[in-house]
C-alpha cells in the first residue's frame, strides 16, 4: 500500500445539487444518520446497517431502500490519486467500469460519511468485494493517505504479505480486505519475479567483473531509484521493499568478503 496524496481531491462543482436532487428528505436523513452513529459501534442495531435502521429516508429501488449511488462521479479524480491502481492492493485497474469507489468507513455504519469524498478510495473488485461493509469491532484499518502505510506491511518474494508485528490495524486490513488472497499473491509474485531477476542478473556481474564493483553498484542503485520514482508501477510498494531487501543483503554479503 503506497501513500496517496489527497491534495486536490474535492467534490465536483454540482455535488451539492446532486445530493439535493437525490435525497428525498435531507433533514430527515441527517437526523437519522446522527441517531445511528450515536449508538455504540458494536450495538446490534447499528451493525444491522443504516438501510435497516432508517429505510424511510433512503431511495426506493428495485432491490429495496438504498443510498442514492452518486459516488461514481469521483472515479476519475480518485484514479488520478492512486495512479489508476487499487488504493489498497495496488493492482492496476484498466477500465472505468471495473473501478469501484470504496467507502473507507462503510456507509452502512457511518452514513454521515456516505457522500464525503474524504471517505472515498478507488478500489479493485477484489478488495471492495472482500471488505464490503466490514469494520473492525476494535481499531481501524490502515488508510492509504495517512502516515507511511508502506512501512506497516512486510512483503515476501513469493507474493505474500504480513503485518509488521504488533500492528493490529495492518492485520485488520490484510484480513478484511483479503490482501493475502491467493490470486493477488500470484499477481504480486509474477510482478516481483521479473524485476528481481533483472536486479540479480546485475548483481551477477559483480562476480564476473569485480573491478567494476563501484560502477555496477551505481547501476543497481539507479535501478532501485527508478522503481521508487514510478508510483504507477503495479505492486510498487511490494516491489520496492523486496528490491531494497535484496540490495541490502547483497551489500552485506559483499562487505563480508575479505578484500584481497
Amino acid at each position: 500500500m503506497r501513500r496517496l496524496d489527497r491534495t486536490g481531491i474535492v467534490p465536483s462543482a454540482d455535488w451539492d445539487k446532486r445530493l439535493k436532487r437525490n435525497l428525498p428528505d435531507r433533514d430527515a436523513f441527517f437526523a437519522k444518520e446522527a441517531a445511528l452513529e450515536a449508538l455504540d459501534l458494536n450495538d446490534p442495531v447499528r451493525r444491522k446497517g443504516f438501510s435497516a435502521f432508517a429505510p424511510e429516508v433512503l431511495k426506493q429501488t428495485i432491490k429495496g431502500h438504498g443510498f442514492p449511488v452518486l459516488w461514481g462521479a469521483a472515479k476519475k479524480t480518485l484514479a488520478a490519486m492512486s495512479h489508476h491502481k487499487c488504493a489498497y492492493c495496488e493492482s492496476p485497474i484498466n477500465a472505468e467500469r471495473s473501478a469501484h469507489v470504496e467507502h473507507f468507513r462503510p456507509k452502512s455504519l457511518f452514513p454521515s460519511l456516505c457522500y464525503d469524498w474524504e471517505n472515498y478510495f478507488l478500489s479493485c473488485n477484489g478488495c471492495n468485494g472482500q471488505k464490503s461493509d466490514k469494520w473492525p469491532a476494535q481499531g481501524d484499518y490502515v488508510r492509504p493517505d495517512e502516515g507511511e502505510p508502506a512501512s506497516r506491511f512486510l512483503f515476501s518474494r513469493d507474493g505474500g504479505v504480513e503485518a509488521v508485528p504488533g500492528d493490529a490495524e495492518a492485520e485488520n486490513t490484510i484480513r478484511d480486505l483479503g490482501l493475502d488472497r491467493a490470486w493477488l499473491c500470484r499477481c504480486r509474485r509474477l510482478a516481483l519475479g521479473s524485476v528481481l531477476e533483472d536486479i540479480e542478473d546485475t548483481f551477477g556481474l559483480l562476480a564476473e567483473s569485480p573491478e567494476l564493483e563501484e560502477a555496477i553498484m551505481r547501476l543497481i542503485d539507479k535501478q532501485v531509484a527508478r522503481i521508487a520514482g514510478k508510483p504507477e508501477l503495479a505492486y510498487s510498494t511490494a516491489l520496492l521493499q523486496c528490491v531494497q531487501h535484496a540490495l541490502k543483503q547483497t551489500r552485506a554479503e559483499r562487505s563480508a568478503v575479505p578484500k584481497e
